[in-house]
């Protein structure tokens, strides 16, 4: 659906009017491309019926025509299935597959299927105006053809129900003019600037935004930690909006603390006067009360649109202050039995910015959530994704699955109560017991892997022709069956693409090594992408990683000379930091950072490692050596409250934080600068020897094994410290003295990568260097 507010005009599909709703439409148990394969076949078998019975039938015919309705005018557009000429007129037949028993009272199938009868109601005005058809009388019928047994009932449409076209034009008539209210509102929106007084380099920043968009629709962004990229990108993307280059905006982050942070900087510069919605997990909008517990999965919204219909919801009545917050969605679940997950998801084409984490977009699975959502069109959406930097590492997680060998005889059980077959059960099971035999290495055999190809094809094909009960099947073993299927696909693609092999026994693992054509493909659909980040660099490989080479994306980099004297920084060549050494030094590692505490009265230190072993190792010998210190080390698995409030509590009454490189600790705690003016590095974390990172440094595009090495292991090393230090100076005035805290940092191939502010002028080679550098004049500090 395209609205064009200004102009009265909407542009959609007669399919899309007829499936027009206010209230959330049920997931589909069975969705997914092998539903719409086995639909596709019935489709032609019921062409070749008609075929025979009537040879001058047409198919799969195009209609395209403008309906004024009120004050809108409706370019609608379709394909009708079947076009039928009998002796005095002609039918038009739409045929649907469905699981529904046939054959069935009508009014069973019209309660079932409301908007199918709506859909060849509209294929039935439409046609009569067309001239091409002047001289022709129309009738229209449904064919219903259940996938599991054949049965073909056939139901004509009678003319009281041609006006279920009509009652849907009436239907989405609110909803356009809420969305000319939208653009009205937009374009008397008065922007609150991002910042009251704008520090060094945000000005330019803003003026660079501006140009590049003129020269590609791709812009990468690249700023430093506490420069204000947030309200920087946010402030560009208003404006465009305002000035009607975007309708919509969606802004993506992995980390909870950056979508907050975009939300407070919204309503900062807009108010009420924009609608946002923050769209978060299944999870995270669970509800258990009398009216409604949530299942957890799609289960859970199947009784949605019936329980919205019974509180009489109006979408735009929900959102106070601009928002449509968790907290609502859940008290409203509770009051109406509603699931919040899919009043939220019901609410999404109210809003004029959407804020999300980055799966919604480049994770398959999830990814519908967004492009079902009525009138989103990416070609008119300006895309936002802050951390960017982790774009390519989320996307190949987010392309790559597990099969457990378990969990999949766990599902067939599931899916035989459901109706599966012995032979579809005959075939999982194999492979179950073939996946059970894999040993734990790097790479499965190739001879393995084309065995198991042959099974998760068979399993595919086979699943295809089942009469399983998806209303009754268990979610999680459907979803465990579409995964075999995906398996096949990701088993069958070019070396390099994926690594197959199996981490643990009993699990087929699939991980996409190279997701650079999906991330290209998911970007290229919206109308505008801005890419953005403190740790871009090196942006070439950036670009390459994302697959944007040949599409040219402009750069824009925030400068802030207020960080170009910030850092005190040394190298301590004492201590080999590598995984088989590193316990050889623990003592020294200890004493260093009793060292850096004893010269840091009053304010904490942050020593950053690349384990949580290593963390406790260094704590233990540190507690031994000094037991007066008070350490604080980060603990596993905390949600964002516990992170905060760890960070502040040590902040208070802790010597030393041990926090861990890479974790949202290190990268999601913005609470530290101007706070913490010591920090020691302990080694370039390079992520841990896999036969996943072989495998990226065996599919590298350079010949050179030094190369590829540096694209595996250093690059993203590096950007977690830069990520981690940028986060010890984020405002004009802060300071920090950081201690790099083993030999690596001094070789070239290490220390080459570091940014600018982070190069060391000083060696530490013994003791008595650590000391005369601790006892130096440090860095001017700012006012706390």
């Amino acid at each position: 659906m395209r609205i064009d507010p200004e102009k009265g005009s909407v542009h959609l599909s007669i399919r899309e009017l007829a499936g027009f709703r206010w209230a959330p439409s049920p997931s589909s148990l069975s969705a997914g491309p092998w539903r719409a394969a086995l639909g596709q076949r019935w489709h032609e078998a019921a062409q070749e019926q008609t075929r025979s019975t009537h040879p001058e039938a047409r198919f799969e015919v195009p209609v395209e025509a403008a309906w004024r309705h009120r004050r809108w005018t409706f370019h609608l557009k379709g394909r009708i299935d079947q076009v039928l000429p009998m002796d005095e007129y002609w039918l038009i037949r739409e045929v649907k597959t469905v699981r529904t028993p046939l054959p069935a009272d009508k009014s069973i199938l019209l309660e079932a299927y409301f908007d199918y009868f709506a859909q060849v109601a509209g294929y039935l005005a439409i046609s009569r105006i067309l001239p091409e058809y002047n001289d022709h009388a129309f009738r229209a019928q449904l064919q219903f053809i259940n996938i599991d047994d054949g049965t073909v009932q056939n139901i004509d449409l009678e003319p009281p129900e041609e006006a279920y076209f009509t009652q849907q034009l009436d239907a989405l008539l609110p909803y356009l003019e809420d969305r000319l209210s939208a653009s009205k509102r937009l374009h008397d929106l008065t922007i609150q600037p991002a910042f009251a007084t704008l520090r060094p380099g945000q000005a330019d920043l803003l003026e660079r935004l501006d140009t590049a968009s003129n020269e590609s629709k791709y812009i990468l962004l690249q700023a430093p930690t506490g420069f204000g990229k947030t309200g920087i990108a946010l402030q560009y993307a208003l404006e465009k909006m305002k000035s009607g280059h975007y309708q919509r905006c969606i802004y993506l982050t992995s980390k909870s603390t950056g979508q907050w942070q975009a939300i407070r900087q919204i309503q900062a510069m807009t108010g009420s006067n924009l609608r946002h919605i923050q769209m978060r997990n299944r999870a995270e909008h669970s509800i258990e009360s009398p009216a409604h517990t949530c299942s957890g999965d799609s289960r859970c919204d199947q009784d949605a649109e019936h329980a919205w219909q019974s509180a009489g919801l109006y979408p735009p009545e929900l959102f106070s202050e601009g928002t449509l917050s968790i907290e609502n969605t859940k008290r409203l679940g509770t009051e109406h039995g509603l699931c919040p997950y899919a009043l939220t998801r019901a609410c999404l084409p109210f809003a004029e910015i959407w804020i999300a984490d980055s799966n919604y977009l480049f994770a398959p699975s999830v990814r519908n959530v967004f492009f079902s959502a009525t009138n989103f069109d990416p070609a008119t959406t300006l895309l936002i994704i802050d951390e960017a930097h982790n774009l390519p590492s989320r996307a190949a997680d987010a392309l790559s699955n597990d099969l457990p060998d378990g969990e999949l005889l766990f599902a067939l059980d599931a899916l035989a109560e459901a109706g599966a077959s012995r032979r579809l059960q005959s075939i999982g099971r194999e492979l179950s017991h073939r996946i059970a035999a894999l040993t734990q290495s790097g790479a499965i055999p190739t001879n393995a892997r084309y065995e198991l190809l042959d099974l998760c094809e068979d399993f595919q094909r086979t699943l295809l022709q089942e009469r399983i009960d998806y209303r009754s099947a268990q979610p999680f073993a459907l979803e465990l069956a579409w995964r075999v299927a995906e398996t096949a696909q990701k088993l069958a693609q070019p070396e390099g693409s994926y690594l197959h092999w199996t981490p643990r026994r009993g699990i087929l693992r699939s991980t996409c090594l190279d997701p650079a054509k999906w991330i290209e493909q998911c970007l290229n659909e919206f109308g505008g992408s801005l890419l953005m980040s403190a740790t871009l660099d090196p942006i070439s490989e950036f670009i390459e990683a994302c697959g944007l080479e040949n599409n040219r994306p402009a750069v824009a980099r925030g400068q802030a000379p207020w960080r170009e004297q910030a850092y005190d920084v040394a190298i301590d060549c004492r201590v080999d930091t590598r995984l088989k050494q590193r316990d050889r030094h623990y003592q020294t590692t200890a004493a260093t950072a009793a060292y850096l505490v004893a010269h840091s009265p009053g304010q904490p230190i942050v020593v950053f490692f690349s384990a949580y072993q290593y963390a406790e190792a260094v704590n233990h010998y540190l507690e031994a050596l000094q037991p007066g210190i008070r350490i604080a080390r980060q603990e596993r698995g905390s949600n964002q409250q516990e992170q905060t409030e760890f960070i502040e509590q040590s902040l208070l009454t802790a010597d030393a934080l041990f926090l861990i490189l890479g974790s949202s600790y290190a990268e999601g705690i913005d609470q530290l600068g101007g706070r913490v003016h010591t920090a020691m590095v302990v080694g370039p974390a390079l992520p841990e020897v896999n036969a996943v990172q072989e495998a990226r440094m065996d599919a590298h595009t350079s010949a050179s094994r030094e190369a590829a090495f540096r694209a595996a292991y250093i690059v993203p090393a590096m950007r977690r410290i830069h990520q981690a230090l940028g986060r010890l100076v984020r405002a004009p005035g802060q300071s920090a003295r950081i201690l790099l805290h083993g030999k690596r940092f001094a070789e070239p191939a290490y220390g080459e990568e570091l940014a600018p502010e982070y190069r060391a002028e000083e060696m530490i080679h013994n003791e008595t260097d650590l000391l005369c550098w601790l006892e130096k004049e440090p860095p001017s500090r700012a006012t706390d």
